[in-house]
């Protein structure tokens, strides 16, 4: 687990790296060609928040899946495995219930008879 941890952390911060350098480069290009207008420094905010998105979603896709896979080979539950047992204990208890209720009912019989 605790490489697990240190992965995705490592995850994380290559994702803030290249988000950085992605800036760093878009900066560089616009200021070697001259073009600082407003509108232009609009546009490259607005591009360079898509990236960032695109490479957050990326990266949590890949660290869920890391760890969807690491609990499965723990042999870990899932939520929704977890609510399917949870059904199923719910009823056995309740049909055991009922086995008893009726073995109940069958010794009163006997008794009164």
């Amino acid at each position: 687990m605790p490489n697990l941890l240190e992965r995705s952390i490592l995850l994380t911060i290559g994702a803030a790296s290249l988000s950085r350098d992605f800036a760093e480069a878009l900066t560089a290009d616009f200021m070697g060609r001259g073009q600082k207008t407003s509108e232009q420094g609009r546009e490259a905010a607005g591009e360079l928040l898509e990236r960032a998105r695109d490479e957050t979603r990326a990266a949590r896709s890949r660290i869920d899946a890391s760890l969807q896979r690491t609990f499965r080979d723990m042999g870990l539950a899932t939520a929704e495995q977890m609510e399917e047992m949870e059904l199923k204990l719910a009823q056995l208890e309740h049909r055991l219930s009922l086995l008893e209720q009726a073995q109940a009912t069958e010794e009163q019989k006997k008794e009164d008879e």
